[in-house]
C-alpha cells in the first residue's frame, strides 16, 4: 500500500531535481503508460548527436542523445499502426511491427551532428525498427515500429541531456 505514494513522492522529486520529467497521460504503478507524452524545455534548441537502441529484461529502449544542456520540447505518440509519413514529401512508410511510434522534437536538427544510420532495424522483442522520418525546418522525426501495442515509459534525463522512451516487453 506504500509503494504508490512512495512512487510518487520519489516521482515528484526527481522532477523537481529536473533529473527526468514526462509521463504518459495514464500511468500504471510501474511507470507505464499508454498516452501520448510531452515534455522538454521550449527555449531549448539542440542538435541530435546519437540515437541508441538496446534490450532490457522487461523492456526495450531508445535513447536519442542531444549537445547542449536540455532536452528540447517534444511529444512521444504510440499509434495502432506502423505506417507513418515521410516529412516532408508524405510519402507512405511501412515499419517492420504492427504497431508504432511516433517521436517529434520541437527545434532540434541532427543535419551536421548526426552521422548514424537513418533507419535501424535492430530486431529487439518490441523495437523491430526505428527511423529517421523528418528533420526540416528545425522538427526532426523518428518514427518506431513495434511488433505489438503495448505500453511506454518516457523520461528526460538531464546530464547528459536524453530522451529515453522505454517499450514494455
Amino acid at each position: 500500500m506504500l509503494r504508490r505514494p512512495a512512487t510518487v513522492l520519489l516521482t515528484a522529486l526527481l522532477l523537481g531535481a529536473g533529473l527526468v520529467g514526462a509521463a504518459p497521460e495514464a500511468v500504471a504503478g510501474n511507470g507505464f503508460g499508454t498516452g501520448a507524452v510531452t515534455g522538454g524545455s521550449a527555449r531549448s534548441h539542440a542538435m541530435v548527436t546519437d540515437v541508441r537502441m538496446a534490450r532490457h529484461p522487461r523492456y526495450d529502449r531508445l535513447v536519442v542523445v542531444f549537445d547542449g544542456r536540455r532536452v528540447p520540447r517534444f511529444r512521444v505518440a504510440p499509434q495502432a499502426s506502423s505506417v507513418f509519413r515521410l516529412d516532408p514529401s508524405d510519402k507512405r512508410v511501412d515499419l517492420l511491427g504492427t504497431a508504432g511510434i511516433r517521436i517529434v522534437l520541437h527545434n532540434t536538427t541532427g543535419q551536421g551532428s548526426y552521422t548514424g544510420p537513418r533507419d535501424y532495424r535492430p530486431r529487439l522483442p518490441q523495437l523491430r525498427e526505428a527511423r529517421l522520418i523528418g528533420d526540416f525546418e528545425a522538427v526532426t522525426t523518428w518514427d518506431l515500429g513495434l511488433r505489438r501495442a503495448r505500453t511506454l515509459r518516457v523520461l528526460v534525463l538531464t546530464a547528459p541531456p536524453w530522451l529515453v522512451v522505454n517499450v514494455h516487453h
